[in-house]
C-alpha cells in the first residue's frame, strides 16, 4: 500500500490506510468521538466471561 503511494508519486495522507471515509476518524472533539463510538455498542453476550477466560488461557491453566 505504501509502495503504491511511492510509485504513484502523490502523497495520500495518513488517513488513507485507515479508511479516509470513516466518519469516526473525522471527529475532532474527544467527547463527541466517545459518544459516537459508544452509541451502537451491543449488549455483552451471556457467555462473554467464559469466552474471555478461554481466550486468555485461564481455562487451560486451571484444568
Amino acid at each position: 500500500m505504501f509502495l503504491r503511494q511511492f510509485l504513484h508519486g502523490h502523497p495520500v495522507g495518513v488517513s488513507y490506510p485507515f479508511g479516509c471515509h470513516n466518519e469516526a476518524l473525522r471527529i475532532e472533539d474527544e467527547a463527541a468521538f466517545i459518544r459516537f463510538m459508544l452509541a451502537k455498542v451491543p449488549p455483552v453476550p451471556p457467555e462473554a466471561a467464559v469466552l474471555r477466560a478461554a481466550n486468555s488461557g485461564l481455562v487451560a491453566a486451571a484444568a
